[in-house]
């Protein structure tokens, strides 16, 4: 099903103002001549057909509908109004990355009226932050029974089934959604990390501890039961291994610590408990 539609300016009030109280609706000003027009157009129908009735395209031809266009003052095209609410709130002229249209698309789909959505996505979010792990999911996939696509709500349950060590719930999880899906930054992210997780370590854990505890000046088997813990989740006495490293030489091996702590941060994400505490103690560290 296409939610793509060509007007003119006296279907205006009709398919975009008041369509707009219910649906955003995304309107494209182009003509039949305009070069960037021809690359902008099937971007946005792509990107709208994504969304599956969630936002709405309507074209205008310029040539053939020049009182609206001057109405809003559209001086070049392509120039593309996003519609919430029967008022227009977000605009761009001249073709843009298909990433920051989106973004405005997904702006127009938070503040469209009734959305509870975004809400209720930041009192789950809280919960995680507050390590409610187990409400955090129940929460979160209420949300994805009310927006099964929105790759906020995924990547908040999947990062929940990891905190929970529900891997098997993960993978399968991972493995449902859809090529496009996967590709999305922080869908990805977990994907890698999930991954990572079924590394495991290269040497027994018992027999890494014993090595560090009699030997603690050792870094390269002090950083290897930092990744045996990682592996296995143990995120806390991860970073507090590598944390150590850092402290003892903050160069060591290329900065290799550091590095490690950098990639875990950024695959467990901002708001991940362990990574807000092991961030604090990293700067305290590098400007002591």
């Amino acid at each position: 099903m296409s939610f793509v539609i060509d007007i003119n300016q006296d279907q205006f009030v009709e398919e975009v103002i008041e369509k707009s109280k219910t649906t955003p609706v995304l309107v494209d000003f182009w003509a039949p001549w305009c070069g960037p027009c021809k690359q902008l157009t099937p971007v946005l129908e792509n990107l709208v057909n994504k969304k599956n009735g969630k936002v709405i395209l309507a074209k205008i031809n310029v040539d053939e509908n020049q009182g609206i266009a001057g109405q809003l003052n559209i001086q070049s095209i392509p120039t593309v109004y996003g519609f919430v609410d029967g008022k227009p709130v977000d605009a761009f002229q001249g073709a843009q990355p298909e990433s920051k249209i989106e973004l405005m698309i997904d702006k127009l789909i938070d503040l469209a009226p009734g959305n509870e959505v975004p809400k209720l996505l930041e009192e789950a979010d809280g919960l995680f932050k507050d390590q409610k792990f187990e409400e955090a999911q129940t929460a979160y996939e209420t949300l994805v029974g009310m927006d099964p696509g929105n790759p906020k709500v995924i990547s908040g349950l999947l990062r929940c089934l990891v905190q929970l060590k529900k891997y098997d719930d993960a993978k399968e999880m991972i493995e449902s959604l859809d090529d496009e899906t996967l590709k999305n930054e922080e869908i990805f992210k977990i994907n890698k990390l999930i991954s990572s997780l079924d590394a495991g370590g290269s040497s027994d854990l018992e027999e890494l501890k014993s090595v560090v505890n009699n030997e603690p000046n050792n870094k390269d088997k002090r950083f290897e039961l930092a990744k045996n813990y990682l592996s296995a989740n143990e995120t806390e006495l991860g970073f507090n291994e590598l944390l150590i490293i850092f402290e003892q030489d903050s160069k060591w091996n290329d900065e290799a610590a550091k590095k490690k702590l950098l990639e875990y941060f950024d695959l467990l994400g901002f708001n991940d408990p362990n990574v807000l505490e092991a961030r604090k103690k990293l700067s305290s560290l590098m400007f002591k």
